[in-house]
């Protein structure tokens, strides 16, 4: 098919109208589907954590172990959490002027720093995971070699983290240069 009839059929499809009205009920932080969908992510992530950072005390031998390596799992999995909450809050605030270009731009600048945050949250995270479950281990090989398969586990999770975010800031940038 040719690129004008192509255009000549996208053309001739009706869309049903929506009114001002409509659109502005769409588009409220209750209503709205992607903030829908990050509220709900959220709130299962937080009640998970929230179960784990209850039992783990317990069922981890937290009580064991030295304050700061309890200090170190808490704080991971809470900036986790805080870096959830401010990518919500700046999936709520696009718009930054008037002028979508600018606006943009400016949104792009605010990814780059949320993706270098979420990476490096991520080592923080499994770092603390791991220093955790780790201390005051006795290792033979058997310990060792899990020990390696969940830092491989886990890098690889991180190299996969990077890679999707480079791909949304390179596509992002494309996108604003079409404009």
């Amino acid at each position: 098919m040719e690129l004008e009839q192509l255009k000549s059929d996208w053309n001739k499809v009706s869309t049903a109208e929506k009114k001002a009205i409509e659109l502005k009920m769409m588009l409220s932080e209750q209503r709205h589907p992607v903030l829908k969908g990050i509220r709900r992510q959220f709130a299962i992530e937080i009640s998970g954590w929230s179960v784990f950072l209850i039992c783990y005390y317990t069922m981890f031998d937290g009580d064991q172990k030295p304050v700061f390596i309890n200090l170190l799992l808490v704080t991971s999995v809470m900036l986790s959490l805080l870096h959830n909450i401010s990518g919500y809050w700046s999936s709520k605030h696009l718009m930054q002027g008037n002028d979508l270009v600018v606006s943009l731009k400016h949104y792009r600048k605010k990814m780059e720093v949320y993706a270098l945050v979420s990476v490096c949250s991520r080592v923080l995270f499994a770092s603390g995971l791991l220093v955790f479950f780790c201390y005051n281990i006795s290792f033979d090989r058997t310990k060792y070699t899990i020990l390696g398969l969940a830092i491989a586990l886990f890098s690889v999770q991180i190299m996969l983290l990077a890679n999707v975010w480079m791909r949304r800031l390179r596509s992002l940038k494309a996108n604003i240069a079409e404009f």
